[in-house]
């Protein structure tokens, strides 16, 4: 009656890369060198993430759970040994039915439909470039959720602190706010899931970053007022469709941020309006291997609205760093060996 679940959880994510670009070739070993060398084992892999948390459920109707991001070279910034980097999600829920939904502490803010499913769950080695562009990141917060209402709608509401820091918000900076009202249509189009959405989020302070420190250093929110998601997800049998048009109002102003120099402090952003249309196809061609495929395309109002991601592009892209269009596409083979624990 008291304790229904109690289960340890974690994720270890490598991944080892080579590319080619201008002439020009780039591995792991060049993302180390530009700043990643945390992140990187010896010179070939990247320890993209590496959690460790639990899940737990109580008195029927509560849930608590959360992750930390473990410190992949075992020091901290000041180079004292740790296991411990930073708290990743941390929150407990009350869930007295499926239409309701009730939480709060430290979470990730998904915005976008690329951002709702897990990094456990992704098709894709990587998420698409706006996506990841316009994503505030872990922030604290409390929200509420819920799916089945009159059957189809589902829908979120929550409200966070803009700081991303290592454990929890002060508070003392700006707000995001999310808003998400979704219905599913599966049962009148015949398909085994189909849910289309839209998202708007507001963010406060576009462009603000926390003071760094011996164990952390915090990222830096998106320069970006207001941001809307429509989106659409089916899966019928061997077949899924994730299509998404995402569009960032952008931020011309000032705040405090790192400059390129280090120097921390009221920092100018002129960041344009960014619009782009995702569309990630996937087949299951056998039992366990599934064809995946991703084409985006987006585009700024300004010269220079839009930046290659730094994973892994940006390292060779000389003077097409950044640009107002932007084209991706991407093919693969996902072959499962169990699930997507493998």
């Amino acid at each position: 009656p008291i304790l229904q679940e109690f289960s340890l959880q974690g994720r270890l994510q490598v991944q080892s890369i080579y590319g080619e670009s201008n002439d020009d070739s780039f591995n792991t070993s060049d993302y180390k060198d530009a700043g990643n060398d945390e992140n990187v084992w010896g010179n070939d892999i990247e320890a993209r993430r590496a959690r460790i948390g639990f899940k737990s459920k109580w008195f029927q109707n509560w849930k608590f759970e959360g992750q930390i991001n473990v410190d992949n070279d075992g020091q901290d910034n000041s180079g004292d040994n740790t296991f411990y980097k930073d708290i990743y999600d941390l929150f407990i829920t009350y869930a007295p039915s499926d239409a309701l939904n009730i939480s709060a502490g430290k979470t990730k803010v998904k915005f976008s439909r690329e951002q709702e499913i897990s990094s456990k769950e992704i098709l894709t080695i990587e998420r698409s470039l706006i996506s990841n562009t316009l994503f505030p990141g872990e922030l604290t917060g409390a929200w509420v959720s819920g799916k089945g209402i009159q059957e189809h709608w589902l829908y979120e509401l929550g409200i966070y602190g803009s700081d991303r820091v290592r454990e929890f918000s002060s508070f003392d900076q700006g707000v995001v706010v999310l808003g998400k009202i979704g219905y599913d249509y599966s049962a009148q189009a015949g398909l085994d899931t189909a849910v289309a959405s839209f998202h708007y989020m507001h963010n406060s302070a576009p462009g603000f970053a926390d003071l760094k420190d011996e164990a952390y250093t915090p990222s830096t929110s998106p320069d970006f007022t207001d941001s809307i998601a429509l989106t659409n997800d089916i899966t019928s049998g061997r077949f899924g469709l994730t299509t998404e048009l995402l569009y960032g109002f952008g931020f011309e102003g000032t705040e405090d941020r790192y400059s390129s120099k280090g120097k921390y402090g009221p920092q100018t952003i002129n960041q344009s309006d960014v619009l782009a249309l995702s569309i990630i196809p996937s087949y299951f061609i056998a039992d366990g291997l599934q064809l995946v495929g991703r084409l985006q395309v987006a585009s700024s109002s300004d010269p220079d609205g839009l930046r290659v991601p730094s994973r892994y592009e940006r390292l060779v892209s000389g003077d097409d760093e950044k640009g107002n269009t932007y084209t991706s596409a991407y093919v693969g083979l996902n072959y499962y060996l169990y699930g997507h624990k493998l």
